[in-house]
């Protein structure tokens, strides 16, 4: 499964010369933890999080953002995200194309995506579902269980 599927691509945004409380202010008003910030063309210059407003000093979010931001195209596939995750112990990701950006992907929409997945243990197809499937759509096996390992390749 691809990034495309599952981010978010209605993107709020900060720039660089906004205040580190209209920053501190779009976290609150939108009940998210870090957003990107762009400039006049949507290219990311940095990340902004709840830690940079509350743990480092400066007035405007230029000052306080984080500049090394590592980002991913739509075209990433979940199982890298989630290892991006672990690794550098970060919480969302920008998604960009060509340089713009496009979305983004948090550890919650993957986690997200693992609590929908059912895998047919029959012919491995992949159904996803808030609730538990009666059958598997492809091959009729009952009770499709949940699964937390990566779809198998092509299904």
């Amino acid at each position: 499964m691809k990034v495309e599927e599952v981010m978010t691509t209605k993107v709020i945004t900060a720039t660089e010369n906004q205040t580190k409380q209209q920053a501190a202010r779009l976290l609150a008003q939108h009940h998210i933890s870090g957003l990107p910030v762009v400039n006049a063309d949507n290219m990311v210059v940095g990340v902004v999080s709840e830690y940079d407003v509350l743990g480092k000093e400066g007035n405007t979010v230029g000052d306080i953002m984080t500049r090394g931001v590592i980002s991913i195209s739509p075209l990433t596939e979940l199982e890298d995200v989630g290892h991006i995750f672990v690794q550098e112990r970060i919480r969302r990701i920008p998604v960009l194309d060509q340089g713009k950006l496009v979305g983004i992907v948090s550890r919650g929409d993957l986690v997200r995506e693992v609590a929908t997945r059912w895998i047919c243990p029959v012919c491995g197809e992949v159904v996803h579902s808030e609730t538990q499937p009666e059958q598997c759509p492809r091959c009729g096996a009952a009770n499709v269980p949940a699964s937390y390992e990566p779809a198998p390749p092509g299904a």
